[in-house]
């Protein structure tokens, strides 16, 4: 459990992790989890939300709570198909891989202008000369970005990556891989449904609910299930 703990722990703190918005990438290219490939799949984010809960349920940890609602805001907010759910965002926009996810030092200074900007760059380790071809991907790893310093912090961190959200949702986005898979939608209706027992939280159980019956309709045939679906 320890060793699941310290993986997830790194996941969540991690670059693989969208700290601005929600969800994982699909893998990291480096040993401390600073650069990711960009692509979102659908499936891993089911099996994070999956493995999170398993570990929340045993010791509460807060970091893994955020985590989980966070990943399902970014699957309700950017991954409806009708009531199921697409498959993938692409890694690339314009050619440029991860461009909709890195931040110049100087866009961090802009969207947060006046807004303890130097406070925030801190603990998201944002530098004059990033490691993305000198951009920037948000990250909390190391002494000065641990999780939960303290509760007003977190929640002026919060306020600022709204900030930070609002200015990325104006960038292009990456293409959505639009077809709704049986298997990968299965994933993430139990994900749902495990999220809102655990958490009592009605609103995800009742979208578990919905996905399912969606991909009976539109994948299902009497006692066959299709492997996938595109309008």
């Amino acid at each position: 459990n320890t060793l699941a703990n310290i993986m997830l722990g790194a996941i969540s703190t991690g670059a693989i992790y969208d700290q601005i918005g929600g969800g994982i990438h699909r893998y990291a290219t480096a040993a401390r989890w600073l650069l990711p490939h960009f692509e979102k799949m659908l499936h891993a984010n089911a099996l994070f939300v999956n493995a999170l809960l398993l570990s929340w349920q045993y010791d509460r940890n807060p970091l893994f709570q955020v985590r989980i609602e966070e990943t399902i805001a970014w699957v309700l907010r950017e991954m409806r198909v009708e009531d199921g759910f697409a498959t993938s965002l692409d890694a690339d926009t314009d050619g440029e891989e991860g461009r909709y996810y890195v931040w110049s030092e100087a866009e961090i200074d802009a969207a947060l202008a006046g807004a303890a900007a130097q406070r925030f760059k801190q603990v998201y380790n944002v530098a004059a000369n990033g490691l993305h071809q000198g951009l920037n991907i948000l990250n909390r790893i190391g002494p000065q970005s641990l999780f939960l310093m303290n509760q007003a912090d977190e929640q002026l961190f919060a306020k600022q990556r709204e900030m930070l959200l609002a200015v990325r949702n104006r960038r292009t986005p990456p293409q959505r891989d639009d077809k709704v898979l049986a298997d990968a939608n299965g994933m993430m209706i139990a994900a749902l449904a495990r999220g809102g027992a655990a958490f009592r939280h009605p609103a995800w159980t009742a979208t578990a609910i919905k996905a399912f019956a969606f991909v009976e309709k539109a994948l299902g045939d009497g006692d066959r299930l299709s492997h996938s679906s595109r309008n």
